[in-house]
């Protein structure tokens, strides 16, 4: 078992848990603060995440399942496209108020934890330095996330989302630990995550052009980048 991945996903799962009864997200929803995430974030998918596609692209090739290799970029076209149809639909649809919407909403990102959960022992990077920067990038992300649901739902999540968030990225992590699938399983499911992730991080974490300043968002995308290549 992989001591940082484990020590990474209680974390997580203590950042959902604990994030808003803190106010630590309300803060981080400043602009600078935002600014300064959303910049590290945008970094962290070019300069990061979609090379590791490169990595589980190549893991499929030498499983001997080449053929399935471009199912990786509709894969990620479709990771996008599911999360933007479900914050849509959230947003315009009277359904999908209430309680009925805080269901669809928390089994979207129940999914997307815990692949966040798996993805902390199987991704190509695996020293130290990059646990700890998928941990501080990750745990950015997530607090994000957090402010997200609880404007949404605001009592409902605190009641019941924030566990369902921090026991979805545990047992992510569990299966990970238990169970290693297939190259071209692993694969595709990473490709899932990253076309969520790359919609979330550009909706939720690029604050509006009135909001927004420049100077944190280049400093956050300067720094992820400066540490990315150092890792």
């Amino acid at each position: 078992m992989n001591g940082l991945a484990a020590l990474s996903a209680f974390g997580f799962a203590l950042i959902c848990i604990f994030a808003g009864r803190l106010g630590i997200g309300a803060r981080l929803r400043r602009p600078a603060g935002l600014s300064f995430a959303g910049g590290a974030a945008t970094a962290y998918v070019f300069v990061h995440l979609l090379p590791e596609i490169g990595y589980h692209r190549l893991r499929i090739e030498e499983s001997g399942n080449g053929q399935l290799e471009d199912l990786l970029y509709p894969v990620l076209l479709a990771g996008t496209c599911i999360y933007y149809a479900l914050e849509t639909y959230l947003s315009h649809s009277k359904r999908m108020r209430g309680t009925t919407g805080f269901a669809a909403h928390m089994a979207g990102f129940s999914l997307y934890f815990a692949l966040i959960g798996y993805f902390l022992q199987h991704r190509g990077d695996k020293g130290a330095e990059q646990e700890l920067f998928y941990f501080l990038v990750l745990g950015l992300h997530i607090l994000v996330l957090d402010t997200v649901f609880r404007r949404r739902h605001q009592a409902l999540y605190d009641r019941i989302g924030r566990w369902v968030m921090a026991a979805s990225v545990l047992v992510g992590w569990a299966l990970g630990a238990l169970v290693q699938f297939p190259a071209t399983v692993s694969g595709l499911a990473f490709a899932l995550l990253a076309g969520g992730m790359i919609l979330n991080i550009l909706k939720q974490e690029l604050p509006a052009s009135k909001e927004g300043q420049v100077v944190p968002f280049l400093l956050g995308a300067g720094v992820c980048a400066g540490l990315l290549a150092l890792a």
